[in-house]
């Protein structure tokens, strides 16, 4: 049996275990506005209209405090919520206790639970819509693609580097990008403490959580251009924003350059963000099967039409990029072990990023060894302009970050995994020091994050038990902290597999545990009992975990790239 299976059987029993729970909902529309007439409109009508039979079957609250109306003054969820406290004589009301309805304020600012006050980057359904039907303009993505493709085509396969005829293209009939410098859009990442796109576990309510902690640049998780491009509503939902997110960038993904152009000119036309980065460095096969990813790397051409073409169409955002040290070693570079990330280096510069990231590591690596912060340093001094650079990997101390700035020629340092293991690094980097925190301050972090869940998913069943599993996910990276007052040194190094311990009190030996069944019971203190037929395997295992009647241990595959 592979490793994936227990996550897939996973994953089949909680979408059975949530369908059930989803049909006995009363209609999204009734249970908000207090009324329905099966109408078009938001929030969508479930023909679900029973009253008597919804009181029947509706699962016990979890708290007497409903926090989405504590924050919103008003609880989209209605009378599907799963905490009590704007229900009056079987009505859903708001903060002030006054019932809704169709025509009241409340409709106008929140039409339903996926509209979230201090939220952006959330698209109209008509829009949805035009990218669905291939109605969307993409003309200026096209163009700026076909020039490209003119351009390749002619240019000469022997064609020196530094030809300017062909690094330096100056008219439409053979290729549009940036031309000079002063045309390329600046992004100051300098001295910043930055948080890694991370798939699953980068969600907006953890990167919420960490911007309260200190962190100053949040990058979305991984979204694919094909996706985008396609008006899939999972894959847009990626690109939303928080407002407390002053520094925000979305990342994608793709090997196509017409599609990454229109996806390009898609979020500068329509996204609030700062920047846009190109993934090229995600270590998966599903990733690597559509040509992107790490494996972009290894695509020469592929690489140059993306950046060109990108950096070409966003006018009002600037373009970065993430890469590793290299797809897989290639055998044919002598230096460096194969690894060829360096001579990207200047490439990447006369193409049009505004600043890069390396994760020093190769894709073949995943995160089995440590990162060479001495390639790092060695890719960093192949720039010939002041291009920003970010380096990647294993920092988990705030004297790592310090060092690496110090040494090894990068101008900030991206935190990944140790933001999961211990998301308050973000406070140790601003105030330079360990924080010894208490097992009841982590639990306050679990139950804000539990909190910004609802806010974002909602409080009724769905966006409970989508809360959970999110919590579940991050649960499974941070159980690997280890107190400081329990280390016999303060600088814990992130490749360090602790046995297993015993707190200084009960809640830190649980919130210890690498038992799944504890960090489900974790989940049940702010989210209730878990539905009938519930089960937990995370999808990026963050260490050797331990479930009833079976042992899997796996190295985790958060960092999108």
């Amino acid at each position: 049996m592979t490793a994936c299976c227990p996550f897939l059987q996973e994953r089949r029993e909680n979408v059975a275990a949530m369908k059930k729970v989803a049909a006995l909902q009363l209609c999204p529309r009734l249970a908000y506005l207090n009324e329905c007439d099966g109408s078009l409109g938001e929030p969508r009508c479930s023909q679900n209209h029973d009253r008597e039979a919804f009181a029947e079957t509706k699962l016990p609250n979890i708290a007497d405090e409903c926090p989405v109306l504590e924050a919103l003054g008003v609880c989209p969820a209605g009378l599907n919520c799963r905490f009590s406290g704007h229900v009056l004589d079987g009505k859903n009301v708001d903060k002030c206790g006054v019932a809704l309805s169709p025509n009241c304020s409340w409709h106008q600012k929140i039409p339903h639970i996926g509209v979230v006050p201090g939220e952006k980057n959330i698209f109209s359904e008509d829009l949805r819509i035009s990218l669905r039907k291939k109605t969307y303009d993409f003309s200026r993505a096209e163009d700026l693609a076909k020039a490209w493709d003119r351009w390749h085509s002619q240019r000469p396969k022997d064609a020196a580097e530094n030809d300017e005829r062909y690094s330096l293209p100056t008219d439409s009939a053979r290729f549009l990008g940036p031309l000079v410098e002063k045309e390329r859009r600046r992004i100051d990442l300098r001295n910043k403490s930055i948080l890694a796109p991370l798939t699953t576990v980068g969600n907006l309510p953890f990167r919420r959580l960490c911007v309260g902690l200190g962190c100053e640049v949040t990058v979305g998780e991984m979204a694919l251009s094909l996706s985008i491009v396609d008006g899939l509503q999972s894959e847009l939902a990626l690109l939303r924003r928080h407002e407390s997110e002053k520094c925000f960038g979305v990342q994608i993904a793709g090997g196509d350059v017409a599609v990454m152009s229109k996806a390009a000119q898609f979020i500068d036309e329509r996204v609030d963000c700062d920047f846009v980065d190109i993934n090229c460095g995600c270590p998966l096969d599903e990733v690597h099967r559509r040509g992107a990813g790490s494996r972009l790397m290894a695509k020469a051409a592929h690489l140059e039409g993306i950046v060109r073409c990108m950096s070409g169409v966003l006018k009002t955002k600037a373009l970065t990029l993430k890469m590793r040290t290299a797809h897989m070693e290639d055998n044919k570079v002598k230096d460096f072990n194969g690894r060829y990330a360096h001579n990207l280096v200047p490439k990447l510069e006369g193409w049009g990023v505004s600043a890069l990231v390396l994760h020093g590591r190769t894709a073949r690596q995943r995160y089995t060894k440590l990162a060479d912060w001495d390639y790092i340093k060695e890719c960093s001094s192949r720039r010939r302009c002041q291009t920003p650079f970010i380096g990647c990997g294993d920092a988990m101390n705030w004297e790592e970050v310090e060092q690496h700035c110090a040494m090894h020629g990068v101008d900030s340092v991206m935190v990944g995994r140790g933001a999961l293991i211990k998301p308050w690094l973000f406070t140790e980097i601003k105030e330079k020091r360990h924080w010894d925190i208490s097992a009841s301050e982590r639990l306050d972090l679990i139950r804000d994050f539990s909190r910004y869940g609802l806010e974002h998913w909602g409080a009724d069943s769905r966006g409970v038990e989508t809360t959970r599993r999110f919590l579940l996910e991050w649960l499974s990276f941070t159980c690997r902290y280890v107190p400081i007052g329990l280390l016999e040194v303060q600088e814990a190094k992130i490749n360090w597999r602790p046995r297993p311990y015993v707190g200084r009190n009960d809640l830190e030996t649980k919130l210890a545990s690498t038992n799944s069944k504890d960090w489900v019971e974790i989940t049940e203190m702010m989210l209730g009992k878990v539905p009938d037929g519930f089960s937990f395997v995370p999808k990026h295992k963050s260490n050797a975990y331990q479930a009833e009647g079976m042992q899997v241990k796996a190295e985790d595959e958060g960092a999108a790239g």
